[in-house]
């Protein structure tokens, strides 16, 4: 399990910083065509560059699966947010208990809310047709990294269950 962890781990690791440099891209497109087109138009001259329209949504759903990719790597490395303040004040047996419990508590929240629940959400946006308005892409498409994130968050949650329980054998 450990091992299927670090490659789905190292493979996302891989896709958010694809996402990054392409939002990057995005996002400097965006605003190298807004200055292209205002110097154009303070200078008097035909419009060289018209201002990208379609960047301003590309960039949204880019920030979206980042930040829910990035969730799933940020909790494989245990850095999402938790109240140490409490868990430090545990002894280790109820520490590890806590450990377990919060595991099972996002592992099944990830499965059924994000990974379930996020599937309902792509078969309802495939049944109604529905695009986005400026790039015309199937919204399923966007949508699909609530599943996919979902699923690794669940994967990520009962590889750390495991691990506590095998911690707490020894």
């Amino acid at each position: 399990m450990t091992r299927l962890g670090e490659v789905v781990h190292a493979a996302l690791g891989r896709v958010l910083v694809v996402l990054v440099a392409l939002m990057t891209l995005t996002v400097g497109w965006q605003v190298a065509s807004r200055l292209l087109a205002r110097f154009s138009m303070r200078m008097g001259w035909p419009l060289l560059v018209e201002p990208s329209r379609w960047t301003e949504e590309l960039a949204g759903f880019q920030l979206a699966w980042l930040a829910l990719l990035g969730a799933a790597y940020a909790l494989r490395r245990g850095e999402h947010l938790g109240l140490d303040v409490l868990h430090q004040k545990l002894g280790p047996a109820n520490r590890r208990r806590a450990d377990l419990l919060v595991s099972a508590l996002v592992g099944a929240f990830s499965v059924f809310v994000l990974g379930l629940g996020g599937l309902r959400l792509v078969m309802m946006t495939i049944e109604l047709h529905q695009r986005t308005s400026a790039l015309g892409w199937p919204m399923a498409l966007i949508y699909s990294v609530v599943p996919v994130a979902g699923l690794l968050m669940g994967l990520f949650a009962l590889e750390a269950f495991l691990r506590t329980l095998r911690e707490e054998a020894r």
